[in-house]
């Protein structure tokens, strides 16, 4: 964004000191420079944020968008301005399996714009518009590997129960071969012990650079996502993507059947989520490897293609700004 158009101000509600191309300003300042500056578009991300902004954080019933804050309001500021306002619906804040139907109304009734990669909502909001997740493909290069034994397989995710961890465990403690290895990236200190089989190496938290180095250097990227009422994976999840992007072959649950893009057995290979299911999957991996490796290959071209961070910033202005 800050590329493409370097004329967009920044804007956060707790400002933090990482390194960020531009200034980022703090939210309280933002009716005072949106004048001075003349400011006539704001994009978001996240439902309770875009809730937030809107003043509608509570529902006539009392119900009340988790992590959204009244504080934020500035609704009627943008239409006195006339600021169009957009935004981008991913899994997560505030967007849940069963969010509420009337704040997708409230969204659609009042957003110029709205991006999203759920299914559910581009079925329940028609004027949304389709927008993958975002790779930087830069980063997250594609390397070419020798696929051969011992298996690299990788394991990348916060420690939330949807992950499906457990299911993680079972099935590797029984692939009792030293034809796999197993990497776990994440908060999972105190998930370690339960692994019989201790052909894994833990790494914890890894910054993007220490990643992109690690899927180099593997062949499967394994996502145990289950159905959880609390929360909503997108489809691949960003981890999957950025993994995907170096030539790692993805090996998927896909809770909600999303098949937008990717294909099942052309670009992924889909399991269920139980045990027989990952094992099935990682023996055939083992015993066909030409073939996964041109799934894999497959997985990363049309990761590029269509999740580039570049093409799809580029698209999402289009769609925002037109030729402004």
């Amino acid at each position: 964004m800050h590329v493409q158009r370097p004329d967009t101000l920044f804007f956060a509600t707790e400002p933090y000191t990482d390194d960020f191309p531009a200034v980022v300003h703090p939210f309280s300042q933002f009716k005072e420079l949106a004048v001075s500056e003349q400011i006539t578009d704001v994009y978001c991300v996240f439902l309770n944020l875009v809730i937030s902004l809107l003043g509608a954080c509570t529902l006539p019933d009392g119900t009340h968008m988790p992590g959204s804050n009244p504080y934020l309001d500035i609704r009627s500021f943008l239409i006195e301005r006339q600021i169009r306002l957009h935004t981008t619906l991913y899994p997560g804040g505030g967007l849940v399996q069963d969010t509420r139907s009337e704040y997708l109304d409230i969204v659609a009734s009042h957003c110029s714009t709205v991006f999203t990669n759920i299914e559910d909502v581009l079925i329940k909001m028609k004027s949304s518009i389709y927008q993958p997740v975002v790779v930087n493909t830069k980063l997250y290069n594609y390397a070419a590997r020798t696929w051969s034994s011992p298996i690299q397989l990788v394991f990348c995710a916060f420690n939330y129960p949807r992950k499906g961890f457990p299911l993680l465990v079972q099935a590797y403690n029984l692939l009792n071969s030293d034809d796999f290895h197993l990497h776990i990236v994440g908060d999972w200190e105190s998930q370690l012990g339960y692994f019989i089989n201790k052909r894994i190496t833990f790494h914890g938290l890894l910054a993007p650079e220490q990643l992109k180095t690690l899927y180099q250097s593997c062949h499967v990227f394994i996502n145990c996502s289950i159905s959880d009422h609390m929360a909503l994976d997108g489809f691949p999840t960003t981890a999957a993507v950025d993994a995907m992007a170096t030539g790692c072959l993805l090996v998927t649950t896909n809770p909600r059947n999303d098949q937008l893009i990717l294909k099942e057995g052309i670009h992924y290979i889909k399991i269920d989520a139980n045990v027989e299911s990952l094992l099935s999957a990682l023996y055939w991996i083992r015993d066909h490897l030409p073939k996964t490796r041109l799934i894999a290959a497959k997985g990363a071209k049309i990761i590029k293609s269509a999740f580039d961070m570049k093409k799809v910033v580029k698209a999402k202005l289009a769609h925002m700004l037109g030729k402004r």
